[in-house]
């Protein structure tokens, strides 16, 4: 019988402090003309998009900049406005799209390579593998740890007219090269360090519970929940704490090799619709999520699996029983040391909401890989039990 898991991520990958110093020399044989780059105004601010103004002119490839990526949860028009640059140069005038942030900006760059090299709106690719050529080039230089959309072949991308979050999964959509230079991350405020650290024990768990996990995700997965639980509260504590930066940094990019080829589950279809409707934190909806998911999904899942985890964590116990117990207690704790809302109220949401929600979160493509299917009443009593 055959049991294929081929495993996807960007050609190039430059990780570690100081590793931004080495794009120059991927850049030299590519011989490009201009750029555009897509970042927000708090990387102008910060500085950082003035590095990389530094290492495109000295290769003399000229660029644009689009900082149009407003807020944490990329938007359709978000990815319209950028497309409008292309439309000015009569589309393929970019030879490289370069986005330079956190995980929405990625996902905001990732659309609108696709959508210059395929035509159309982003809204047509809505599903699994409906970007058919390859996008324009795209380098993702990444600011947190985190969503790790830029070594993904995923962007979600919130569509305002329905309050949904779509999920956009292609491989041709992947970055060609991808950076993760500790540096860049120092300055993260504590609410963005803690969203997008409990952001990578989501992907983590869900990656090595899901139905389409091998023996590569799981180490990856298991090891990125043990740095989590190492030195997520250290970096939440001091921003400029560089050893617990570049070990979140390791946990985030081993995080997202596994979910990018092992899938997710109901965690983030559930904290999509969330995100969608309320614009908020997508790092807060897991964490509040994960420990009610995780519960539901206990009875599908082996008594070795959830050992593991435990241990992931630093929790020892001797039965699945245990297991799930101090699993959701470990998560319930880290959540609360690095305030993390204790639920969904907290956040806005309302109980009448709750069954659209749940519609829609059976129809996301994270729901395929969760390892125990649930009903529409499931799903809406784990979003109750998250209330």
């Amino acid at each position: 019988m055959e049991n294929t898991h081929n495993f996807f991520m960007p050609k190039t990958n430059l990780i570690g402090v100081g590793s931004i110093k080495d794009l120059p020399n991927e850049l030299l044989g590519w011989k490009l003309n201009k750029a555009l780059i897509v970042t927000d105004k708090n990387m102008i601010k910060l500085g950082y998009l003035e590095k990389i103004e530094v290492i495109l002119k000295n290769l003399f490839i000229t660029y644009d900049i689009f900082d149009g990526v407003l807020h944490p949860n990329s938007t359709v028009s978000f990815v319209e406005e950028g497309l409008t640059y292309f439309d000015k140069l009569f589309r393929r005038a970019y030879s490289l799209v370069i986005s330079i942030g956190g995980g929405s900006v990625h996902d905001c760059a990732k659309a609108i390579a696709a959508v210059a090299a395929n035509g159309g709106s982003i809204i047509d690719y809505e599903g699994y593998n409906k970007v058919t050529q390859p996008a324009v080039p795209h380098i993702a230089i990444n600011t947190t740890a985190g969503s790790a959309s830029e070594i993904t072949m995923f962007a979600i991308i919130t569509d305002e007219s329905r309050k949904v979050k779509m999920s956009i999964a292609a491989p041709n959509i992947l970055p060609f090269i991808s950076v993760n230079d500790p540096m860049f991350m120092a300055t993260m405020p504590q609410e963005i360090t803690a969203s997008s650290g409990i952001d990578v024990v989501s992907h983590s768990v869900e990656s090595y519970v899901s139905t389409e996990a091998s023996p590569m995700t799981d180490t990856l997965a298991l090891g990125a929940i043990e740095s989590v639980f190492n030195y997520l509260r250290r970096a939440y504590v001091n921003g400029n704490d560089l050893e617990a930066r570049e070990q979140m940094m390791y946990a985030n990019v081993m995080a997202g090799m596994a979910f990018n080829n092992a899938g997710l589950g109901y965690i983030h279809a559930m904290a999509h619709q969330l995100g969608g409707s309320h614009n908020q934190g997508h790092g807060n909806y897991n964490g509040i999520l994960l420990p009610y998911v995780l519960q539901f999904n206990a009875e599908s899942l082996p008594e070795k699996r959830l050992l593991n985890l435990a241990e992931a964590m630093g929790e020892q116990a001797d039965s699945k029983p245990e297991a799930v117990e101090k699993i959701c207690t470990a998560i319930k704790q880290l959540c609360s040391d690095i305030k993390i809302p204790n639920g969904l109220k907290m956040m806005g949401i309302e109980k009448n909401e709750l069954e659209t929600f749940s519609q829609n979160a059976l129809k996301d493509i994270a729901a395929l890989t969760n390892p125990r299917k649930g009903t529409l009443q499931d799903i809406i009593s784990i979003y109750e039990a998250a209330m």
